[in-house]
């Protein structure tokens, strides 16, 4: 196992919709012993989310821009020049983006080969969700990022459209690129190439049930102080649940053209500050159609079986598919 202190990388790939914000703000951002890169900031395109541009030129070409051709030395000098000195001694370097679970087998590996070149090393987080009540989140998350952000081009203009048409355009427009359900063959990769002592595996179900459990657990892979990081991410949720009562606005907007082509007209910060002012009341919920629920089903049912299998996870008492 590696020494990660000022060398290597503690990653967390996600996945989305598994308690992110909360891991990432109270405990990434604020134990004394991580040195954090991001994600910590607002949306900042330059930035990328991460704790400051310098940071990002060292993470662009090796987390995102992975179709661009890797210089290698030119990326590990632009880290030892302007990263490292910044990290105090004996802090372990983290960083976390969630969507990175969800990618291309090849492109996954590939960003795995350039964070060990860059950094010397890497162990990575994977925190994984039950997919029938992941992709409802996931769905819901996407319609208010779609309405405040216009993040997603393949929904066009619509404010709204049912889970099953948000599934459909999803899979037709970015599913080589981010696919749902290739999270087990990330994680098969990630063991082949890093080992399985550096790739950790957590379920969102075990945070749900015994919170404390589970961010000490998560602090034993990281090898830090376990009692500083369960203080530090007691009873936190930092990330607001959408409201069935925004989810109506965003219907009821997209009922009618004038009101749909006048949203858009509006300014971000405007359309956040608009959505923000309908929530309240209780959580947004989506169901799956019984044919959505059991293509999810099969399509990720092989692969649960291998982690049951490989790592004797608790799948089964979560009712994931198996």
């Amino acid at each position: 196992m590696m020494n990660l202190s000022n060398e290597g990388l503690i990653l967390h790939v996600g996945l989305p919709k598994t308690g992110t914000t909360t891991i990432q703000r109270a405990l990434f951002a604020r134990h004394p012993q991580l040195y954090y890169l991001g994600k910590i900031v607002k949306n900042d395109k330059k930035n990328k989310d991460c704790l400051d541009y310098a940071t990002y030129r060292v993470l662009e070409n090796v987390l995102w821009r992975l179709n661009r051709p890797f210089k290698a030395e030119h990326a590990k000098h632009l880290f030892q020049d302007t990263l490292r000195p910044k990290i105090p001694e004996g802090r372990f370097l983290a960083a976390s983006w969630e969507g990175l679970g969800h990618r291309a087998t090849v492109k996954f590996l590939e960003m795995l080969r350039r964070v060990k070149t860059v950094f010397g090393g890497c162990r990575i987080i994977f925190v994984l969700r039950n997919p029938l009540t992941q992709i409802p989140s996931i769905y819901i998350q996407n319609l208010r990022g779609h309405f405040v952000q216009n993040e997603y081009s393949w929904l066009g203009h619509k404010t709204y459209v049912d889970i099953e048409t948000w599934y459909r355009k999803r899979d037709k427009h970015i599913s080589k690129a981010s696919p749902l359900f290739n999270y087990c063959s990330c994680l098969r990769a990630a063991i082949d190439f890093l080992g399985k002592e550096n790739v950790g595996i957590f379920l969102f179900e075990d945070l749900q049930t015994d919170s404390d459990s589970y961010y000490r657990a998560v602090c034993e892979f990281m090898q830090i102080d376990p009692e500083v990081g369960v203080s530090l991410a007691e009873k936190k949720h930092l990330h607001g649940r959408i409201s069935q009562t925004q989810v109506d606005y965003l219907r009821k907007v997209n009922s009618s053209l004038i009101s749909r082509s006048y949203v858009w007209f509006l300014s971000k910060d405007t359309r956040r500050k608009t959505f923000r002012s309908k929530a309240g009341g209780p959580p947004a919920k989506a169901l799956l159609t019984d044919d959505l629920a059991r293509e999810i089903s099969e399509a990720t049912r092989e692969g649960h079986r291998w982690l049951v299998d490989n790592f004797n996870l608790p799948l089964e008492k979560y009712d994931y598919p198996l």
